[in-house]
């Protein structure tokens, strides 16, 4: 069964319900009638050398965070508890994130942000004067159209400087894929004529193979998920310890920014992963340190990388919750752009 039929058995592509028998619910891992989404890719000039961190998600974020403030706070208090304004906010939307009124959200310390940032690794840490640099950012539901104020807040941002020394820059473009997956990109965003042009949200249907004998995750910012209270190692990992969380995340997404939940007990389809298998898994931990200016304090966030191989007769049944993960990312700290994957499929005959 491919993607696309997996994923409108579950929830129909328009937001609105289909019909589900009793056996559907209980042997399908589907994931929620998922929210719209937008992927958005900031081109940026260096108006000074730039030196970044190891990691520069955590820095962005809180570049990105603290020029959205100084941009949208009227009230100027000190901190967002309390204050009148907090469910019309577009800071606290985003980076604080309260409960909606009615919402409960008892046994959970903090509640998912609707952005995921997508930083890639791979990426250069030093830039010189001139040269460009893209900063990525996922957006869900209700978040989309706060994207003129991130265009505001990233281009105040540029004259406060990232990295070490502080070095400026100018946000020279903004681009969106026009579908989740395509990697077609097109530019909505020219600080020339300083106008964004608002596209359609596109819903979670990226064009995707059907359902492969087997698939190759690659694991490429840390995933940092825990079992019993514990991060999990490597040499512990479990397909239950990323299929559980990922489904918990995809549901609750769902219900706080537009989509639509489904009444699932993860009980039911615990026993599916006894039809899958880990092949070929070169796990390793990862050690990333960061100082949290919050906390006045150095904080340790490692986590897993690397690459496994899941194969199995139940894989066509997780497929749909495995595919949507690679947008959201899974475990803590994906607002920082953690917990970053992408899958591949395995050739039969290989």
């Amino acid at each position: 069964m491919g993607v696309m039929d997996t994923w409108t058995r579950s929830s129909g592509l328009d937001g609105s319900r289909t019909d589900m028998s009793e056996d559907d619910h209980r042997g399908r891992v589907a994931p929620a009638g998922f929210p719209a989404i937008a992927r958005l890719r900031f081109r940026l000039r260096a108006l000074d050398p730039i030196e970044l961190p190891e990691y520069a998600g955590s820095a962005w974020r809180g570049l990105l965070g603290h020029g959205l403030r100084r941009t949208v706070c009227v009230t100027r208090q000190p901190t967002c508890a309390g204050c009148l304004l907090t469910h019309a906010c577009c800071y606290s939307l985003l980076f604080e994130t309260p409960p909606p009124p009615g919402h409960d959200s008892a046994g959970f310390s903090a509640l998912p942000h609707p952005y995921v940032l997508d930083i890639d690794p791979r990426a250069p840490r030093h830039h010189a004067t001139g040269d460009h640099l893209d900063l990525g950012i996922t957006l869900l539901g209700t978040a989309i159209d706060q994207a003129p104020y991130l265009i505001h807040a990233l281009a105040n941002a540029g004259q406060l400087g990232i990295g070490r020394d502080h070095g400026r820059f100018a946000v020279a473009a903004l681009h969106r894929e026009s579908a989740p997956g395509s990697d077609t990109w097109v530019q909505v965003y020219d600080p020339g004529t300083g106008q964004y042009q608002q596209q359609p949200a596109a819903p979670l249907t990226p064009p995707a193979p059907p359902a492969p004998g087997a698939v190759r995750m690659h694991i490429s910012t840390p995933l940092r998920i825990k079992r019993d209270g514990h991060f999990i190692a490597p040499r512990d990992f479990t397909l239950t310890d990323l299929c559980h969380p990922l489904h918990i995340r995809l549901q609750r997404l769902a219900a706080l920014y537009g989509g639509q939940p489904q009444p699932f007990e993860w009980s039911r389809a615990a026993p599916l992963m006894d039809g899958l298998a880990l092949h070929d898994c070169r796990l390793r931990w990862h050690d990333w340190t960061r100082y949290s200016s919050r906390q006045g304090s150095l904080m340790q966030l490692g986590g897993l990388l690397g690459e496994l191989t899941i194969q199995g007769p139940a894989l066509a049944e997780v497929w749909p919750v495995l595919w949507a993960g690679q947008w959201t990312h899974v475990g803590k700290g994906t607002a920082f752009g953690l917990g970053a994957y992408r899958l591949a499929a395995v050739d039969d005959a290989a």
